[in-house]
């Protein structure tokens, strides 16, 4: 295993996957409906993304997606990859890995924006990585598993971005 940020992905995965991201969010940018409002440092506004994927067809991207992603992510519990949170333990704050449900409580279930949601988790827990207690696994030992899921439905976002499915680039 490589990529030595605390969570164990192999390089082969974790690489292409930071790269596809940072790629995604780059180009992103460049359309002004993506950017987070609010805020002087530029942001990707993944609200925004989440209401254009779910306004999708699925044929357009839900079923794009590999069967072995679409069930690592949609099946069963669908609150997982875990997310770090902060709670207090013997009176001092800490990070802390747990569960929450995928689709955001303020969208209805959307199979999209829990594709969306999955990916963008573990692309964060690989980046900020390096956080968690020793045995506090994010991803239940399966991490290469969920670095391909996560892989998988980013290059499909980034195509989507490139063929102008999220509006055109501003120049």
């Amino acid at each position: 295993m490589g990529y030595d940020a605390g969570m164990p992905v192999s390089d082969h995965i974790a690489f292409p996957l930071l790269r596809i991201f940072g790629r995604l969010e780059a180009k992103l940018k460049h359309r002004p409906r993506f950017i987070r409002q609010g805020q002087r440092d530029a942001m990707v506004d993944w609200r925004a993304v989440n209401a254009v994927v779910s306004a999708l067809p699925p044929a357009a991207f839900v079923e794009r997606v590999e069967d072995e992603t679409r069930n690592k992510i949609l099946a069963e519990e669908r609150d997982r990859p875990k997310v770090q949170v902060v709670v207090e333990v013997d009176g001092l704050r800490r990070a802390r890995f747990h569960e929450r449900p995928l689709d955001p409580p303020d969208h209805y279930p959307s199979d999209a924006i829990a594709l969306v949601e999955a990916a963008r988790r573990v692309r964060n827990n690989l980046f900020h990585g390096g956080k968690e207690e020793p045995g506090d696994q994010p991803f239940d030992g399966d991490d290469n598993e969920w670095g391909r899921a996560a892989l998988d439905v980013a290059k499909i976002l980034l195509d989507l971005v490139e063929h102008d499915a999220f509006g055109p680039a501003v120049p």
